[in-house]
């Protein structure tokens, strides 16, 4: 057996497997923590081979060596955004492996059980067709996966597209994650501008916490009383009503612009206006700000 090479290959498998995990749960990450991840996650190779006995090998201990993966290889967010990317991770490495396996059996190859792993027998270097189906046959799996996970997607994303947002606000700008959100008709009856949401991922970038908090509590006007008198000269009050919930008013701010970068081209909406949201929008931090539906009317785009 050649270690060396059997543990390079795992190392690359688990890298296009995070790769691939990334992707389809859109995790804060980077290249490093992935090839850190994916570096940790090869070294069940000889830990199986040299220590077989070894508590790793167990379905406990796969279980914890699986969290640390995620936890190496993506930022934490909540405990919530941590499973769905371990069953993410899980997922793809078994619809990938499931493949390989599948068209295995089918070409009539000889493959062999034991305790839980899938293992081939040969002699020397390997079996040639063996060590050429998994180089091949793993990232055309991958690929196919990756192609089949993209469409599902898409279909998902037509209603529901996610879109690098910047905002302008007295000379500061905040680059975000926006959602077009069609249920979002807010309107300033007065000025009849469009209002955008934003949470306080991006207004902290503003604003202080206490700011924020007294901005969003039942006595707006003390918040209102803090800020200087040309953020206090951009406020707005906007009625509004939740589900479940009696009238009330929105603070918002007018802001000089916000910039949806679209793959058509930036489209830019001069002096909307941007309620303060004070609970996030979601819990996984996907995105921080609702961008308007008619913003493709009121906007220019580049």
């Amino acid at each position: 057996m050649y270690l060396d090479a059997v543990w390079t290959l795992n190392l690359l498998m688990d890298g296009m497997i995070l790769y691939l995990t990334q992707g389809l749960t859109r995790a804060k990450t980077s290249n490093a923590r992935i090839l850190t991840g994916a570096a940790v996650a090869s070294c069940i190779v000889p830990v199986s081979v040299l220590l077989p006995n070894s508590w790793l090998v167990t379905i406990p201990g796969k279980f914890l060596f699986s969290v640390l993966i995620i936890l190496i290889a993506f930022s934490f967010v909540s405990i919530r955004t941590a499973v769905v990317q371990w069953l993410t991770f899980y997922f793809v490495t078994f619809a990938i492996g499931g493949t390989l396996v599948g068209v295995h059996f089918f070409l009539n190859n000889q493959v062999q059980l034991k305790q839980g792993e899938i293992i081939t027998f040969s002699t020397g270097f390997g079996d040639p067709f063996s060590w050429l189906f998994v180089c091949i046959g793993f990232p055309a799996s991958w690929f196919f996966t990756k192609w089949r996970m993209e469409h599902v997607q898409a279909h998902r994303l037509k209603t529901e597209d996610l879109y690098r947002v910047k905002v302008d606000f007295l000379g500061e700008s905040v680059v975000c994650t926006g959602l077009v959100d069609s249920g979002n008709h807010l309107i300033d009856p007065i000025s009849k501008k469009i209002v955008f949401l934003a949470d306080f991922h991006v207004w902290n970038h503003f604003f202080s916490e206490d700011l924020l908090k007294s901005l969003t509590s039942l006595d707006q006007l003390e918040g209102i009383e803090q800020l200087s008198s040309e953020q206090r000269s951009s406020v707005r009050l906007i009625p509004y009503q939740g589900a479940g919930m009696a009238g009330q008013l929105m603070t918002t701010f007018i802001v000089d612009s916000i910039t949806i970068f679209t793959p058509e081209g930036d489209l830019i909406v001069k002096k909307p206006l941007l309620g303060v949201q004070k609970n996030d929008l979601t819990d996984d931090q996907m995105y921080q700000i609702l961008i308007h539906p008619q913003a493709a009317i009121k906007g220019i785009s580049a």
